[in-house]
């Protein structure tokens, strides 16, 4: 078992400290994938950094950062224009400390079973048992962030 299933996509870490109730979510991130496509003007299926922040910030509303977007999807790989896939932003995998934090939705610093449960709906729970297991360092059953670093280090 590996620790791709402590990953999640930048929309989502982006779109965690709105609070949004998982249908809300979704239909929140279809929202801003209707908004890359009218965005992404040449149909090539890559925006930059900036316009992602244009469709999150301004075409949706979502208070953040430039800075926090750049920083969030700087893990995505870039063409050589700087441009990165649409799909990547809204759907691949990234482990970072805003990933931590979006799975984290009760903010207790740390990531439950439940909690794992529901970021990775498709999953069964005993893979989440498993990561867990295999990642929880103090056995106390949930993983805090230097366990979910050392996690994604792996």
């Amino acid at each position: 078992m590996t620790s791709t299933m402590l990953g999640t996509p930048a929309v989502r870490q982006i779109i965690a400290k709105l609070n949004k109730s998982d249908k809300e979510e979704q239909l929140l991130i279809e929202k801003i994938a209707s908004s890359c496509q009218k965005f992404d003007h040449k149909g090539q299926g890559r925006l930059t950094a900036d316009d992602l922040f244009n469709v999150v910030k301004l075409q949706n509303g979502i208070d953040c950062s430039k800075d926090e977007v750049k920083r969030i999807v700087s893990p995505l790989s870039k063409d050589n224009e700087g441009r990165i896939k649409i799909e990547d932003f809204l759907r691949q995998d990234i482990h970072s400390e805003e990933a931590f934090k979006a799975i984290d939705k009760n903010k207790d610093g740390f990531i439950t079973k439940g909690e794992l449960k529901l970021a990775k709906k498709s999953v069964g729970m005993e893979q989440i048992n498993d990561v867990i297991k295999q990642y929880d360092l103090d056995k106390d059953g949930k993983l805090n962030m230097a366990e979910f670093k050392q996690s994604c280090s792996k």
